[in-house]
């Protein structure tokens, strides 16, 4: 007896979901495809290339909507552009470049491929000014008068979070550059035929791991830079240049709409997501170069030249933090004060900076990467030709330089080391004992 056909329901569903799948597996394949016969664009990474894309047309999209708003409301046309241009600044600041450099790095070291990690730090962050913009605009007159007070509080956390982990991320780096530099003098003291042999890893942990071993297990995934962009965000700094813009609008413009309100930060969210990302997957692009892949030499080369800077960053950044936060809560005075005020106040110019530094020293190091590398193998041919020479010149001393390393035997009273000569004896005279017991056998048979 057939069974009724409600008995059924999930069939139809699966194929809609398996056509969806396959659909969207071919969209990626033909667009993989295409992007692997440009010449230029093959070079940047497809998943680094679909996330920029990905999030420019997101961009596109909150303009065209944002725009049909507007078209009705053409007075806050200009506070809209403002607010985008704010997010974009927002994106060059230091502790966004640092804190997704570093944790892009880090993720690349545990084997990931990690390309939202800006992404996801910029949607963090801009949690903070949305939710900071509807509070203000929904309580506009009782928060402008004690908002000074909940954003120096929210400072204060803001940027003890991000110095703290700037620095310790710097020291932890330094370490991982200690061990770089000592990958690539015993890659280079070994023989170019030995080079396959070993896999190349880059070290993730730093002397401080096990210490803060909880709290970095807790980023391990792209996501989970969400919550590190909302602590990152309590700084308030963009958060109450959004929420002025929302008292103003307020004020302007009697009656105007929370939603309208709400565009403000849209457009905020959306100019400094758009840059993150952009720094996320370009920097996952440049650690995870499939030109290197095959040259392990270069790998260690541009990886300990971006570790430098990438030490040199976070180091000064959270430095610049921590005297600013000092500056704030302790209110001292003096010249050195007032300069760490102009740095504090000039943290677009640092960002930028910043953008620079890794384009004119990852620039310069690949012009003199040809000239270092041609030393190198030279001197590194001198060698092996030298060690081959000596080799064919004398060549017991070959075998008793390969045997001047102690054996280690285990026996019933534990594990000793055998010299070379005690090595040699006893194989002498076990190979002495066998003739004699072979003759022995000779004779018994003779007889």
């Amino acid at each position: 007896m057939a069974e009724p056909l409600q008995n059924y329901p999930s069939a139809g569903t699966d194929i809609q979901v398996e056509d969806k799948v396959s659909f969207l597996g071919n969209v990626s394949k033909k667009a993989e495809m295409y992007h692997g016969r440009v010449p230029y664009l093959r070079r940047l990474p497809f998943p680094a290339l679909a996330i920029i894309i990905l999030i420019a047309l997101v961009n596109a999209a909150v303009w065209v909507a944002v725009g049909i708003v507007l078209h009705f409301h053409p007075a806050l046309i200009s506070t809209a552009i403002l607010s985008y241009t704010l997010g974009l600044r927002h994106a060059l600041d230091a502790d966004h470049i640092s804190a997704i450099d570093l944790m892009t790095r880090r993720l690349i070291a545990a084997g990931q491929r990690p390309v939202t990690v800006g992404m996801f730090f910029s949607l963090g962050h801009s949690t903070i000014v949305i939710v900071t913009s509807i509070v203000v605009a929904a309580t506009a007159s009782a928060v402008s008068d004690k908002f000074d007070r909940f954003s120096q509080v929210g400072g204060i956390i803001g940027t003890s979070v991000s110095a703290a982990f700037l620095i310790l991320l710097g020291i932890m780096n330094v370490y991982i550059l200690y061990r770089l530099v000592k990958q690539l003098n015993a890659l280079l003291a070994a023989h170019p035929s030995e080079e396959e042999d070993e896999d190349f890893k880059i070290h993730g942990g730093g002397c401080l791991f096990n210490i803060f071993k909880s709290m970095f297990k807790m980023i391990d995934r792209p996501w989970k830079m969400y919550p590190l962009g909302v602590l990152f965000g309590l700084g308030f700094d963009t958060s109450s240049e959004i929420a002025l813009l929302g008292i103003s609008s307020i004020q302007a413009a009697r009656g105007t709409s929370i939603w309208l309100i709400l565009l403000f930060p849209l457009l905020f969210t959306a100019g400094m997501c758009l840059l993150d990302t952009a720094d996320g997957a370009l920097m996952m692009s440049l650690y995870t170069s499939t030109a290197l892949a095959r040259d392990r030499i270069a790998i260690l080369y541009y990886s300990i030249v971006l570790t430098v800077i990438t030490v040199v960053v976070a180091l000064v950044i959270g430095v610049i933090q921590l005297l600013t936060l000092i500056l704030n809560v302790a209110e001292p005075t003096g010249r050195f004060w007032d300069g760490v005020e102009k740095a504090g106040d000039s943290y677009e110019i640092i960002g930028g900076a910043i953008c620079g530094s890794f384009i004119v020293f990852g620039a310069l190091s690949v012009v003199l990467y040809k000239p270092w590398r041609r030393r190198i193998d030279e001197r590194r041919e001198r060698r092996q030709a030298a060690l081959l020479q000596n080799n064919q010149q004398d060549p017991a001393s070959g075998d008793r330089e390969g045997r001047e390393t102690p054996i280690r035997r285990t026996t019933p009273y534990g594990t000793v080391e055998i010299t070379d000569e005690e090595s040699q004896t006893a194989h002498q005279s076990k190979r002495k004992g066998d003739r004699q017991q072979i003759s022995a056998q000779e004779i018994g048979e003779h007889a």
